[in-house]
């Protein structure tokens, strides 16, 4: 069974948003906004924004013609207006606005291709690759997550073949308390955090990660916790996808 959510001791102070500290931010979910695309994804987690945009499976490169599976390439972007973007300091992020260019972030595209890997069933295009895409428009806490739930979401509307869909989550901690999908302020107040991807269905972890020193009690608690999150984005995914069938 999923788990049930985490019991996190609360501080007396509120978190800025009034939410519970076992509560995440509203998910919102629209498809196919990219029309080149095969698959494409939007999200919102309250003011964190993302895109996703999936191309292929396309013939893939010369050193693939040999191999019974194919390629899911990765690429992450911060929009140049993105609040919070942390890719360039100041100079170069004003030079990149100025001439309206998206920042490549690798290690977003990193941990999002970590995730997915672990559903993606590369054997169903071999020879091929599979690109994807993914671009935070708005930065304010939790863009690996709004990444991992779009880049799932396009997925699934361009039809590529996955064991399950990948969600996503996490959690923080300051002192002796512990927030769900906390905002970009409670990230940086934290002293500890622990992301989850998950396949719900299969009841199987896709990529966990943690920051700061935890003990294993601790680490138990937080993975519950996001367990339960990733269960809830499940949960708003598959009814997005339901909602909208493809012709």
């Amino acid at each position: 069974p999923h788990p049930a959510p985490a019991r996190m001791p609360s501080s007396l102070a509120p978190r800025e948003d009034a939410r519970a500290d076992a509560h995440c931010r509203a998910l919102v979910v629209a498809l196919d906004v990219v029309p080149a695309a095969a698959g494409s994804a939007y999200v919102e987690l309250g003011d964190t924004k993302a895109s996703c945009a999936v191309y292929g499976p396309r013939r893939g490169r010369a050193e693939l013609a040999g191999v019974d599976r194919g390629t899911l390439d990765v690429d992450a972007y911060r929009a140049p207006f993105a609040t919070g973007a942390r890719a360039l300091d100041g100079a170069n992020r004003a030079r990149a606005r100025g001439r309206g260019a998206r920042t490549a972030d690798d290690g977003l595209a990193r941990t999002v291709k970590e995730a997915l890997s672990a559903s993606v069933l590369t054997e169903s295009f071999p020879k091929t690759q599979v690109d994807v895409c993914v671009t935070v428009l708005d930065a304010r806490g939790g863009e690996a997550v709004a990444c991992v739930l779009a880049a799932s979401a396009a997925l699934a509307r361009a039809g590529v073949a996955c064991r399950d869909l990948v969600s996503a989550c996490e959690c923080a901690r300051a002192g002796e308390r512990m927030m769900l999908d906390p905002t970009r302020e409670e990230i940086e107040t934290s002293d500890g955090m622990v992301f989850l991807a998950q396949m719900s269905s299969m009841e199987a972890y896709a990529k966990t990660e943690t920051f700061g020193r935890w003990n294993a009690d601790e680490t138990e608690r937080a993975l519950d916790a996001c367990a339960a999150g990733c269960n809830r984005f499940d949960a708003v995914l598959r009814e997005a996808l339901r909602a909208n069938p493809r012709d």
